[in-house]
């Protein structure tokens, strides 16, 4: 330590004890003078901390675009299958007005009526079609796991095997989705 240093320090000293004589004294600590940085130092800091951010900002600008990309597909989705659960829930009743349309009537009067439900069952068919609702080709296709479910086999001359034979239920598509498979008997 140099003279002037030592100096300094006892200066520092005596003026504490002046203004603060009943305060216990913390011993002085001398701090070693860190090692100066040159400005070319400094420099290549400075660029690795902009090279840092530069990467941090574009990693989160990536992220904000692909989160931006997911939730315009999502709501994309919801938009486009909005419908679907009542679709579901029409196709029960859809059933049962074909059941009710496949029984003969003989009276006369009682045809009239039947002619007003088949105008009824067409335009209730209609208004499903136009929100997307499709019936799903069963009879006389392959049949496909996806869109069919079997649940009988009969052994037909002349038929290929696993070709639907009979539809005991349709099945319903809404849009490119399957809301109900069709319930089908298919040959050996």
């Amino acid at each position: 330590m140099t003279k002037k240093a030592v100096e300094d320090v006892e200066d520092v000293l005596e003026e504490k004890q002046e203004t603060e004589p009943l305060k216990k004294e913390a011993p002085v600590v001398i701090e070693k003078k860190k090692k100066k940085k040159s400005s070319k130092e400094i420099i290549v800091e400075l660029e690795l901390q902009i090279k840092d951010l530069k990467n941090t900002m574009l990693k989160d600008r990536a992220d904000l675009v692909n989160v931006k990309k997911r939730l315009e597909k999502e709501r994309i989705m919801e938009r486009k299958y909005a419908a679907m659960s009542i679709s579901k829930t029409l196709i029960t009743p859809l059933d049962h007005f074909d059941l009710a349309l496949k029984h003969e009537v003989v009276n006369e009067e009682n045809k009239s009526i039947m002619q007003g439900f088949k105008i009824i069952n067409e335009q209730f068919i209609k208004a499903l079609e136009d929100e997307g609702v499709s019936e799903v080709d069963a009879l006389s296709e392959d049949y496909d796991p996806n869109f069919h479910q079997a649940i009988m086999t009969e052994k037909v001359e002349g038929t290929e095997p696993n070709k639907v034979l009979e539809v005991l239920q349709k099945g319903y598509l809404f849009k490119d989705r399957l809301i109900r498979p069709a319930v089908v008997k298919i040959s050996e």
